[in-house]
């Protein structure tokens, strides 16, 4: 795998501009998520990796949306792949937590052989993990600031739908809240997914993936529980998955013990 230039840089996709921060040597990994970012640097490194953060339009410095098409996964996913090619990668790994790994998984059904292999964290492989009674999602979904939220996206709307979520699990189990006042965050963007995941449904294409999937899920993870990261281990034909106790949704804002270890060692097997 080539060496990549270190430091901010832009990709041409689609009438925009999209920005990316290169760190680190090695092996890529590639990230990136559709309603947030960070606000300085990227996301946290793997020694002896290249860690490789994306920014969705309307974040950082990639361009702003053209309008509410321009969020969510499909967009995303081929804004990843324009940075790709501008950084001349054959292939390279991504890592996408929660939204960012339903992002991963339409990336690699849409662009197969871009792939060296794919760390899937806290996520879930369609829409109907909404209806997940392990989840919080389907107490959520009844709340009238869900649906005030996804009709009228203000801050003022997100700020009283995310009161919801923290009461019913995330609170405990969500992000640590340090690690989201280090990111950006965009309410319309996020209104768009949740208006959106109705298309999202990648379960029989992930049949027919051959590259090698890390899954990782916290066990006490409210959002994306186990139960649907099961659902992703059996069905890509080389997976493995990883539960990690007491760590609830986003295992790598957590970082438990041994994370960055099992990561090298899945980089390191995937390219023998």
């Amino acid at each position: 795998m080539r060496d990549v230039k270190q430091g901010m840089g832009k990709a041409a996709s689609d009438g925009g501009d999209i920005a990316y921060l290169v760190e680190g040597e090695g092996p890529v990994i590639a990230g990136s998520h559709p309603y947030w970012a960070p606000k300085n640097g990227g996301y946290p490194r793997v020694s002896g990796c290249t860690t490789i953060t994306v920014y969705p339009r309307g974040f950082g410095r990639s361009s702003p949306a053209r309008d509410a098409s321009d969020y969510g996964f499909w967009r995303l996913s081929d804004d990843l792949d324009a940075v790709r090619k501008q950084l001349g990668l054959d292939r390279w790994f991504y890592w996408g937590v929660s939204y960012g790994g339903m992002t991963g998984q339409v990336y690699a059904v849409t662009y197969p052989h871009t792939l060296s292999g794919m760390i899937l964290d806290g996520t879930a492989p369609s829409w109907q993990y909404i209806q997940d009674t392990t989840s919080i999602w389907p107490e959520v979904s009844k709340s009238p600031e869900a649906a005030a939220f996804r009709d009228n996206p203000t801050p003022e709307a997100q700020k009283a739908f995310s009161a919801v979520i923290q009461r019913l699990g995330m609170g405990e189990w969500g992000f640590p809240k340090q690690g989201m006042i280090e990111q950006e965050q965009n309410p319309v963007a996020l209104a768009e997914c949740i208006r959106r995941i109705g298309e999202y449904d990648v379960r029989e294409e992930l049949t027919s993936l051959e590259i090698p999937v890390l899954i990782l899920v916290g066990e006490q993870d409210p959002s994306c529980p186990p139960s649907q990261s099961a659902i992703i281990a059996n069905a890509v034909p080389h997976a493995e998955m990883h539960v990690f106790p007491n760590v609830g949704h986003g295992v790598r804002f957590h970082n438990p013990p041994g994370l960055h270890d099992l990561v090298r060692r899945f980089v390191a097997r995937a390219t023998e």
